[in-house]
């Protein structure tokens, strides 16, 4: 299997050759120092991936013949992560590992406590899109997760809910896990560094989010994001089966 991976997101199962971004072009040729005729696995995010070749080894442009094409079937199970704009490289980390864990869509929240102040929510979208597509080249996950602008939890809460959908909690109401009442589309909750307000709480509370515990210790976002995304993937494919 190749070591190489690149996303192109105008990939097509007709197409029989095609021509990397500048960035993409820059990171396989220069950064990864792949040269004519290595063989990269290219996807284009949305489950098609090419098995190619590289024709023209330029890093401004790269040029790939296609050997084979592959379209994955699209994942049966949907997970949407709402989780609290957290400060510094924190949030890139969690961004790439929900990733690698492939969940589908990624909602980030402004909420009472959120310490990040956001000034230019498309920049800052890009810059969390890139993430987004190095894990995908990391894991191997060929579905993009959808990134959505961020967005205030009152809003969000009244734009899309989903049949199933839990929060992370360290509230006394908090339940097990074995108690959730799950379908084939979830919505997990993370909350802030400072979690979330008790008027929050009781917003999510009233509009039948579900309470669940991670355990007796207080966990950083990027731990309780990671173990509860685990738990529950696990749940959710355990009630397909």
């Amino acid at each position: 299997m190749s070591d190489f991976r690149s996303y192109a997101p105008d990939l097509e199962l007709e197409k029989n050759r095609i021509k990397l971004s500048p960035f993409e072009s820059h990171h396989l040729v220069s950064t990864n120092r792949a040269k004519q005729g290595d063989k990269v696995i290219l996807f284009n995010g949305y489950g098609l991936e090419w098995k190619a070749r590289i024709e023209q080894a330029d890093r401004r442009q790269c040029v790939l013949i296609k050997d084979e094409s592959n379209q994955h079937t699209k994942p049966l199970l949907i997970i949407t992560l709402a989780i609290a704009v957290i400060k510094g490289k924190t949030f890139d980390a969690i961004l790439r590992q929900a990733t690698e864990l492939g969940i589908t869509r990624i909602q980030p929240l402004i909420t009472r406590w959120t310490q990040v102040k956001i000034k230019n929510a498309d920049s800052k979208c890009k810059k969390w899109q890139q993430q987004l597509i190095e894990a995908c080249k990391q894991s191997g996950n060929p579905w993009l997760p959808t990134l959505n602008p961020p967005k205030n939890l009152g809003l969000f809460l009244n734009d899309h809910l989903t049949e199933t959908a839990i929060v992370a909690s360290l509230e006394s109401t908090a339940g097990k896990w074995s108690t959730l009442n799950l379908s084939r589309e979830a919505t997990l909750f993370i909350g802030p560094e400072g979690d979330f307000s008790p008027e929050e709480y009781q917003l999510l509370l009233a509009k039948g989010v579900q309470p669940v515990s991670l355990g007796p210790h207080v966990l950083r976002s990027e731990t309780a994001s990671v173990s509860a995304l685990s738990v529950l993937s696990e749940l959710m494919r355990q009630n397909e089966d």
